[in-house]
């Protein structure tokens, strides 16, 4: 089986972003190494906090600033009685994040903390939060080539860390509208890795939130989980990766994770491709229909060969008809 490749390791073209200074607090770029990295759990406070640094970076800064400043009430309702406090715990788990730098084939790593506690302005008075990133860690804020970026206009309302969490993940998929990850690499990404030994409790306790919040948002999704099915003993398989799917998205290809689930997911996509069935049609009605109709369809139109003068539209036709049928929308 292939290698997969990280979502961080594919070169992608990026058309420039221009932001009205109106509208620079609506979004927030994120480089996608410290998307997918592993990400201590914090307060939503904290989180909040970077989001609003992250949205105050504009796409034709070529340096950081000196700091990045917003009013208390962008990042805790100043209604809530214990806001002071609340802020004060945020800054200090900012203060206490720390990076690691590392090249594996070099065999190079160095640890950066996130904020430059040492210079004057990184502080909170009166208000007003002032953040001053450590300059060591400007590739990771300043003229990105692989990011994404998410509205924070519902970030800042999310009361769960996993909802914010899962937001970011997402967001660097809207373009497929399909994010496929093995399930020790989704708890790492939760920070999980010392909690919920049971799949359904990690599902339940990191997921719960995050479904219900995400739902108002163009990142309302849904999920299921990918068994083994070569395990060996009784009883359930076990979980071995979760498969995300955006409602609002439409995919136009087929994720390259499906290739390889298995050589027989391979050959039977690579023949439906063959017998011209697009790959929307592919991953809207695969699931639903599975590998052994699938195969079944596949030796049917095969028997009548040249009777199909018309693949695209009746090879679609055909697997559409059988999909819906089999996904309950008839």
């Amino acid at each position: 089986m292939a290698k997969k490749k990280d979502k961080r390791e594919i070169a992608q073209m990026t058309l420039p972003l221009i932001f009205d200074e109106k509208e620079v607090k609506k979004y927030a770029k994120q480089h996608w190494n410290v998307t997918f990295a592993r990400q201590r759990k914090v307060s939503v406070y904290a989180k909040r906090i970077m989001a609003n640094v992250l949205a105050m970076i504009k796409e034709d800064d070529s340096e950081l600033r000196p700091y990045y400043q917003m009013h208390i009430s962008d990042v805790v309702p100043t209604t809530d009685s214990d806001f002071h406090a609340k802020v004060k715990k945020a800054f200090d788990e900012l203060t206490d994040l720390k990076w690691l730098i590392e090249d594996i084939s070099t065999k190079y790593f160095a640890f950066r903390h996130l904020l430059n506690t040492s210079d004057v302005n990184c502080a909170y008075k009166d208000g007003t939060i002032s953040i001053v990133l450590n300059p060591l860690l400007k590739p990771y804020f300043i003229e990105l080539a692989h990011y994404s970026i998410y509205e924070i206009k519902h970030y800042m309302h999310f009361s769960s860390w996993y909802s914010l969490r899962v937001f970011e993940l997402l967001s660097a998929f809207k373009d497929t509208g399909i994010w496929w990850v093995s399930i020790d690499e989704f708890r790492q990404l939760m920070d999980c890795e010392k909690k919920y030994p049971l799949s359904k409790d990690l599902l339940k306790y990191t997921l719960t939130e995050p479904l219900h919040e995400l739902e108002s948002t163009d990142l309302a999704f849904t999920y299921e989980p990918v068994f083994d099915m070569y395990a060996h003993g009784r009883g359930r398989k076990p979980v071995i990766a979760l498969e995300f799917r955006l409602k609002k998205a439409k995919p136009k290809n087929i994720p390259k994770e499906w290739f390889e689930f298995s050589d027989e997911h391979k050959s039977v996509l690579l023949r439906l491709r063959t017998w011209q069935v697009t790959d929307s049609n592919i991953i809207r009605y695969a699931k639903a229909i599975g590998i052994e109709r699938a195969n079944k369809l596949l030796y049917e139109w095969q028997l009548k060969g040249k009777e199909i003068q018309d693949r695209t539209k009746y090879c679609n036709a055909v697997w559409v008809r059988i999909g819906k049928v089999a996904s309950g929308e008839n």
